[in-house]
């Protein structure tokens, strides 16, 4: 893997990584993975020369970097992102006692929880923001490797 396409699996990962983390953008947040794969291969690619056929692998691995990029950066920019929002355990009660017919117990595992539990809520979501990011900026990689790849002249 050159520099270059590392350089550009950083920023098409970091940049994926941000936008997943802003509130009212997050809803979009597979759509954005691939956009950042999509992204660091344009950047990968773009001053390449001309092939028979499209560089699927290289894509893909452009992909996959972006995709591990944009965990790691996601994480980083979560933190500062949960002291301007909020406790999500504590949003998630508010949002518990508002439905009607909502068992106490439900409630109640939602207060008083412990550090130890919430780190391995955190690291459990981390892998799963970990796994579905290469996979979906993977994805991205691929098709941004059909689209952006430049064929020969006849």
């Amino acid at each position: 893997m050159t520099p270059k396409k590392l350089k550009a699996a950083a920023i098409g990962g970091g940049a994926a990584g941000i936008a997943t983390q802003i509130p009212i953008v997050n809803c979009l947040c597979c759509a954005l993975v691939i956009g950042g794969g999509l992204l660091a291969v344009y950047l990968a690619m773009r001053n390449e020369p001309a092939t028979d056929t499209a560089p699927y692998g290289d894509g893909a691995m452009v992909g996959v970097l972006a995709g591990a990029a944009a965990a790691i950066v996601g994480l980083i920019v979560s933190i500062p992102m949960a002291m301007i929002v909020g406790d999500p355990m504590e949003m998630m009660r508010g949002f518990m006692e508002g439905i009607e017919g909502m068992p106490p117990e439900v409630l109640e595992g939602f207060s008083g929880a412990d550090t130890s539990r919430m780190a391995g809520l955190g690291v459990l979501a981390f892998l799963f923001s970990l796994v579905f990011n290469v996979i979906f900026s993977a994805i991205g990689g691929v098709i941004g490797a059909a689209v952006f790849h430049k064929k020969p002249s006849a």
